[in-house]
């Protein structure tokens, strides 16, 4: 058991290397989708059993001796070599199960040396299991601790605002942006100036990409994702791999909402993103815009829409990963069942020899192919950084101009001033006499139609005759029965529309009776 625990963890950490490096050139070719597909691949090989008859591919080996330090897969010669070397200065006990992969070899796999027993009776590998399980346990507990204690403050300001498709919308003091929360019991949090920071279109977009987390799961993929993380809580490349799964699952739920959309809807989408900046949240919840991806995310926004063969193609290729990987890492029942290992002993075969030797050519061949990507990767930088390095020349323009023409703008207001100051005696008589003659001539069309108003009433009461609020309220009531009778409304939209303007009704009773009762002077 021991020995599997081993492999699964070494095996699904080259699988997380792998799909980081994929990541990038699987999104450009095939979308984002596709490459959050591949995050499948080292969760899928944690929980994958040996397979029956399976002949193993690649080795899991753990060497550490001098100068030589190799920790991953390896072929199976390669692995005989290792034990060859380290048999003959530590005498390392190995399993004997090889056979099924070629006779003449005598070893499939390395193991750490043989424990020696702790004076508590103890072994050293019972003691290092119980310290990664304490520290797994310890780890899920914190992040779920940190995720309950974000529910909690959110929940304590929340007010509802509706409730579709099975999800509470509400608003909350707690959140800087929109967050989807939430897995037996869904919510959507929304920050408190929700209405008033956001447009329409903004508003709406943010709700469906929120509503797109919950319906694509991504909020128990998290979960699944933390357990993992938490089984590699001493692995620092599984927290980096982490941080990149979530970044696919943000790209490829933003690929989800924008899939078919309009230019305009696109930039409306990227506006409530820019305005959802918000801190890094709980592992488990799924916010629309963490400060550190808004940039990777307004670039996938400005390329060109994925086509649906190139989807298609990206969901067989995620596939075909998926699958392969999982093959290519899998154990073979035999390395449960081997309870009998034995020494090994004796020089290596010749074969070994030469195989080593087509190795080490293959290596440097890798190395030199390193070498070479790390040099175009340089390239691409230095395109990135001037490309960049032009769009804030273009910026620094702009803003000259806009600086020229706010100048000129202050220097006609200025004008138009010193203007006004110079006729300002004469307008403001011929100002105040015209507004008294209006307040008069309105005073007696109210005088002669029954409602004597003072000429010296504000002008809301002049105009209306005192019965300014009145008209208001008739106009309320004659909406809400409109809107009562309007067959086109279904029955959420016109209790909503209902629900505000009884509140309205509601202000304007209110505001007339404090008039009513205000003290006079």
């Amino acid at each position: 058991m021991t020995a599997w625990i081993v492999q699964t963890l070494i095996a699904s950490a080259l699988l997380m290397a792998i799909v980081l490096m994929l990541r990038a050139p699987v999104t450009r070719a095939f979308g984002a989708r596709a490459a959050y597909a591949l995050w499948l691949l080292p969760v899928l090989r944690m929980v994958l059993p040996p397979l029956p008859g399976w002949r193993m591919i690649g080795v899991p080996v753990f060497f550490w001796q001098g100068p030589e330090r190799t920790v991953g897969l390896v072929d199976p010669v390669t692995a005989v070599r290792l034990a060859h070397e380290v048999v003959r200065s530590e005498h390392l006990r190995v399993a004997s199960h090889l056979a099924p992969i070629a006779p003449d070899l005598p070893v499939q796999m390395i193991l750490a040396p043989q424990p020696a027993p702790l004076a508590s009776g103890i072994g050293w590998g019972g003691l290092l299991l119980a310290v990664w399980l304490g520290g797994a346990l310890l780890w899920f507990a914190w992040q779920m601790i940190r995720y309950r204690a974000f529910l909690d403050r959110a929940m304590h300001s929340a007010r509802p605002l509706t409730r579709e498709c099975g999800i509470d919308v509400l608003l909350s003091d707690q959140v800087d942006g929109p967050v989807a929360a939430g897995i037996v019991r869904r919510r959507i949090f929304l920050p408190a100036d929700f209405m008033q920071r956001y447009t329409p279109d903004e508003r709406r977009l943010a709700l469906v990409h929120e509503a797109a987390h919950h319906d694509r799961f991504d909020l128990p993929a998290n979960l699944v994702g933390l357990a993992v993380l938490a089984l590699h809580w001493w692995n620092p490349l599984a927290h980096r791999a982490y941080r990149a799964f979530r970044s696919d699952q943000e790209l490829a739920c933003d690929a989800t909402v924008l899939a078919g959309a309009q230019a305009g809807d696109r930039l409306a989408y990227g506006r409530a993103v820019l305005k959802s900046a918000s801190a890094r949240m709980p592992g488990v919840a799924c916010a629309l815009s963490h400060k550190a991806q808004l940039k990777e995310r307004i670039v996938m926004m400005a390329r060109k829409p994925i086509g649906a063969s190139r989807l298609v193609m990206g969901g067989m290729v995620a596939v075909a990963a998926i699958g392969g990987g999982l093959l290519l890492t899998a154990s073979g029942t035999a390395f449960a069942q081997d309870a009998h290992p034995v020494e090994f002993t004796g020089p290596a075969p010749a074969s070994v020899e030469a195989a080593r030797v087509e190795a080490d050519h293959a290596a440097k061949q890798a190395e030199a192919a390193g070498r070479r990507a790390e040099a175009d990767g340089r390239r691409a930088a230095a395109v990135a950084e001037r490309v960049s390095r032009s769009a804030e020349a273009d910026a620094d323009r702009m803003s000259a101009e806009a600086n020229r023409h706010a100048a000129l703008a202050e220097v006609e207001a200025r004008k138009a001033a010193n203007e006004a100051a110079m006729a300002g005696a004469n307008a403001e008589e011929i100002q105040h006499t015209a507004l008294a003659t209006a307040r008069s001539n309105l005073a007696a069309q109210c005088a002669a139609a029954g409602t004597p108003v003072d000429a010296h009433a504000d002008w809301g009461a002049l105009a209306t005759c005192g019965r300014m609020r009145e008209m208001i309220r008739t106009s309320l009531q004659n909406a809400r029965s409109a809107i009562v009778s309007s067959p086109g409304l279904t029955d959420a939209q016109r209790a909503a529309a209902l629900a505000n303007l009884d509140r309205s009704i509601a202000d304007s009773d209110r505001d007339m009776h404090d008039a009513e009762n205000a003290p006079t002077s």
